[in-house]
């Protein structure tokens, strides 16, 4: 089953051809140009604001354009993998967005690709722009920049699997939804620099153009999720300006970002994920810039993703994690966010209580707005200053980052995009903090709390620990190798690499060929 031809018929298909070979110059000079600047940060050179644009951002004229009517209430996002099962899911969870992803949560298999975007399509058709309370608001996550899609070559070369999946879902759903009085939607993953959310306006351009849709008629949130993006934020909604309606927090995929760009310094080391609170200087920081510019530009801020998972009947276990879900979003709200994602239908209600208890002090006066002239100074220092994040790198970090990631790797090329482990639902995201953390310890010998340094030795000790631990909980034996060769690869690696989920594409390419032909749902 053959992506994305299985989807589009020959002149369509020309059409994302002709699509590939017209945005694909430009695609490669802005890769080039990640990479010239990671090489000037591990030179030395710190991120900052560029002097171009500072009439940009000092200018408080301009505004983005006003969002449409069903994505105007957006206290909570669902964002699950784009299958048919978790699309029957979303739609019962009165979730305000449901966020159809194809990105690090569904394993880029032709197969289930294909079965992805019919279950988008399935979905498309039933919604309206006046659907009934509760009915969530389509939106799709396209894979980033970055990742290419091998089942499409032009000019023998993979084609961009941002382009694939995006012009694939307007051409089977963009006209279907505008005749619903709603409209195609996309939160875009990844976004680096100003230039790139171009390079995505011209692309929506050309599709819609290619497509005979109105322009402009498809309209995008943007996860804030890498350190660039947070010193080129304002720069970026100004690109987007025509079609941008939410600015969304990424919490773990905003520190891989930090590691990504800092982690060859070692004055920028940082302890176990488990210590970063969003109180920190370094998160709060990100997080008032985010929502400071879209209160400044007309643009809605939604919080970072609770990643914890209800498990089983509702216990004092279950108890704590609403109650930790709860905190977490009444911060938010207090921040000044208008909402935030979820990844599991049951924290639905959970996180939307505080945004409704919020409307209704509003309501009644006495709700006190955060000021958005102060959260939107950008200060480049506190963005990167980890000095005072409690915590520190230990044993038990290490153990849980190998465990957490080859339990992944092994499910991810079995065909499983998330994960419950620990209690926490986790994706591909979640391997690239963890194998980033681990290659930052093991490249500066970090002393670990409980005195062991960091080594080589003491990795494959543990390696060896935790495999056996796989093999006796029944994990497939040549999925097993093969992610421990990724993850061991990645963390031993001299210079890492950028992102660990082209390697394990390439890996998941090879299983998939071998692997008998199964009908996905």
């Amino acid at each position: 089953m053959d992506y994305p031809a299985a989807l589009l018929d020959e002149p369509t298909a020309d059409l994302l051809r002709r699509l590939v070979t017209e945005t694909a110059p430009a695609r490669s000079e802005l890769l080039r140009a990640r990479k010239e600047q990671s090489r000037a940060v591990r030179a030395g050179a710190d991120l900052a604001p560029s002097p171009r644009t500072a009439h940009l951002r000092a200018d408080d004229s301009w505004r983005v354009a006003p969002p449409p009517d069903d994505l105007t209430y957006r206290l909570v996002e669902l964002a699950t993998p784009a299958t048919t099962e978790h699309a029957t899911a979303a739609l019962a969870s009165r979730a305000d967005v449901w966020v159809a992803d194809l990105e690090d949560m569904l394993v880029p298999t032709s197969a289930r690709l294909v079965a992805a975007h019919r279950a988008i399509e399935d979905v498309a058709a039933t919604r309206t722009g006046d659907a009934e309370p509760g009915v969530p608001t389509l939106m799709v996550r396209p894979r980033g920049l970055h990742l290419p899609e091998a089942h499409l070559q032009v000019d023998g070369e993979a084609a961009s699997a941002s382009t694939v999946d995006t012009f694939t879902f307007l051409a089977r759903c963009a006209r279907t939804l505008l005749s619903g009085g709603t409209a195609p939607y996309l939160y875009l993953p990844k976004l680096e620099t100003a230039a790139e959310a171009a390079w995505w306006d011209d692309l929506l351009g050309r599709a819609e153009s290619l497509l005979g849709l109105p322009h402009g008629c498809t309209r995008v949130s943007v996860l804030v999720e890498t350190v660039q993006a947070t010193y080129e934020l304002e720069e970026i909604a100004h690109a987007l300006r025509r079609r941008l309606t939410g600015l969304a927090a990424g919490r773990w995929d905003y520190i891989f970002s930090y590691l990504r760009t800092y982690g060859t310094r070692p004055d920028h080391l940082l302890p176990d994920r488990d210590a970063f609170t969003m109180n920190t200087r370094f998160l709060r920081s990100y997080t008032s810039l985010i929502v400071g510019v879209c209160h400044r530009r007309g643009v809605q801020a939604i919080g970072g993703p609770i990643a914890l998972a209800p498990s089983g009947p509702f216990d004092e276990s279950v108890a704590m994690t609403h109650a930790r879900v709860h905190r977490d979003k009444a911060r938010e709200a207090k921040q000044g966010f208008d909402g935030a994602w979820v990844v599991h239908p049951g924290m639905v209600p959970v996180a939307r209580a505080p945004f409704e208890e919020r409307d209704r002090l509003r309501e009644e006066g006495a709700w006190e707005e955060a000021d958005p002239a102060a959260a939107a100074t950008l200060d480049p220092v506190a963005l990167r200053d980890v000095s005072s994040i409690p915590g520190a790198s230990t044993l038990t970090g290490v153990r849980t980052a190998l465990r957490s990631s080859l339990s992944y790797l092994t499910g991810w090329l079995a065909g499983e995009g998330t994960a419950v482990i620990a209690g926490h639902i986790e994706d591909f995201g979640t391997v690239e903090l963890n194998r980033m953390q681990l290659w930052q310890w093991l490249s500066h010998g970090q002393r670990l709390a409980e005195g062991p340094t960091m080594s080589e030795l003491l990795l494959d000790r543990m390696l060896e620990d935790e495999v056996a631990l796989l093999r006796r909980r029944g994990a497939r034996e040549d999925l097993l190798g093969h992610a421990v060769t990724l993850l061991r690869d990645a963390v031993v690696a001299a210079e890492p690499p950028a992102f660990l989920s082209q390697q394990a594409y390439e890996v998941l390419l090879s299983v998939d060929e071998t692997a008998p032909e199964t009908e996905v749902a």
